[in-house]
């Protein structure tokens, strides 16, 4: 039964991370779509562009923060450059299979990290 929780943890744990490295894309997107709403309307009031910025640096320092150099290009080029994960398992020199693999181990690392 133990290793049940440990698995479902880890599964959580994986989710979590990924769901806070996509909040990266989604804040690029933000800031370049607004940049172009702001130029129509000239009212950059209601957006926050520097704390959007930073949110965005923190994230991409914890990932270029990581130990493991496969893990960290991995998560770099999937989250960060956005790269497909058969372009990052090409660009690492792993296979396709095995940079399924190493995403789970990236993720959980990351997480680790995060929670420090």
């Amino acid at each position: 039964m133990e290793g049940c929780f440990t698995t479902e943890v880890s599964k959580l744990a994986r989710v979590e991370a990924d769901r806070y490295l996509r909040s990266y894309r989604r804040m690029n997107s933000l800031l370049r779509s607004s940049r172009t709403f702001y130029r129509l309307e000239a009212d950059a009031s209601c957006l926050d562009e520097a704390a959007i910025q930073a949110q965005m640096y923190s994230l991409r320092a914890l990932v270029l923060s990581l130990d493991d150099v496969q893990c960290r290009a991995l998560l770099y080029n999937y989250y960060i450059k956005g790269y497909t994960l058969e372009k990052c398992a090409e660009i690492i020199g792993v296979s396709e299979r095995g940079v399924y693999r190493l995403k789970n181990r990236a993720l959980l690392d990351f997480w680790a990290l995060m929670k420090k």
